[in-house]
């Protein structure tokens, strides 16, 4: 009960309106004096050089992501939210790293040769001149994995919340909206089975902006930290913010359990899903859960033709969890960029 107790009042947070504007313009006016590089140095650009490109692009990406809530552009500001997580995460990598610049560069020429390949095949020129020229401008290397680069910044700098918000936020934005996958193409099927021209929206607008919100502050109060400027004031924006996220998968599941069961068993349905979050969140629990426990929170459910879908999910996503946890502690050895 107290953890149906927790979630609730989760939820509210996370729906209720939360106005800063004040503050707002007040971290975003701070933000910008962070940016002391007038004029990019090229080659001998510095990690913090690169931070504070990535955060001149954080506070684009927090503008454009407001915009497409105000505008009820749902999967926009998905999109959105998950480019501004991801140039957080690459924007702290570029504080703590010393070398960004040239782990950065690698994957950058190699996608400048893929972004040019069609040059090629209009016959305005050939291939082997087009790789001459990427390699012309520096080493070919591997592409940088955002998810090396969170576990780095754990591992070595004590980040968490670097890997927290990859795994609860960037991997779920990647799968609903990003990539084609099963779930992305699901939410074009109807609770009854039929097709939908327009995708229902699994997660929550509000969300999308507490996650820009929020990276704005993160990003910010780390360049501050490091360039010993006073960084409290971006770090409680980014807390008060990222504190009212919601998972995608916590409203995923709310919303699935909502479009599968009649009105009277909504209730005991939201506290099967809770009681399932309360669950996920346990990493003890989560390591020694079987799927029998998973489906017995889904009781509320048991006499609808489609519980499968949403206990089905939950299950499908604590069974590829050791395989993550496989693959996440191997991440944690290598160091970003080298493969």
């Amino acid at each position: 009960m107290n953890a149906v107790l927790a979630g609730s009042r989760q939820l509210l947070r996370g729906v209720l309106p939360y106005p800063d504007m004040r503050r707002r313009w007040a971290t975003r006016r701070k933000a910008f004096r962070l940016v002391t590089c007038q004029r990019w140095p090229g080659d001998a650009a510095t990690g913090m050089d690169a931070a504070q490109l990535a955060l001149l692009r954080q506070i684009w990406l927090q503008e454009l992501t407001r915009n497409a809530v105000s505008e009820r552009r749902g999967d926009d500001a998905a999109l959105l939210a998950r480019a501004a997580l991801e140039t957080c995460i690459v924007g702290l990598y570029c504080v703590y790293s010393g070398d960004p610049i040239a782990n950065m560069s690698a994957p950058s020429y190699r996608s400048s040769g893929r972004g040019i390949s069609y040059l090629s095949d209009g016959s305005l020129g050939s291939i082997a001149a087009i790789d001459g020229a990427v390699e012309a401008l520096g080493q070919v290397g591997p592409d940088l994995d955002i998810r090396d680069l969170a576990l780095w910044l754990e591992r070595e700098y004590g980040l968490a919340a670097a890997a927290r918000l990859y795994h609860a936020y960037y991997v779920p934005l990647s799968h609903l909206f990003a990539r084609p996958y099963a779930f992305a193409l699901m939410r074009h099927v109807g609770p009854d089975g039929s097709l939908q021209r327009r995708p229902y929206f699994p997660w929550a607008r509000r969300s999308a902006v507490r996650m820009a919100d929020g990276c704005v502050g993160l990003l910010a109060g780390h360049i501050a930290e490091k360039s010993d400027h006073h960084s409290e004031v971006f770090f409680r924006y980014a807390t008060a913010h990222l504190d009212r996220l919601l998972t995608p998968a916590l409203l995923f599941a709310v919303k699935g359990a909502m479009r599968s069961v009649p009105w009277h068993q909504r209730t005991a349905a939201l506290a099967a899903v809770l009681q399932a979050q309360h669950y996920a969140d346990d990493a003890a629990s989560s390591q020694a859960g079987t799927q029998e426990q998973l489906f017995d929170f889904f009781d509320p459910l048991a006499d609808q033709e489609d519980q499968g879908t949403v206990a089905g999910s939950v299950a499908e996503y604590f069974t590829e969890m050791p395989e993550d946890a496989d693959e996440d502690a191997e991440a944690r050895h290598r160091r970003p960029g080298r493969g």
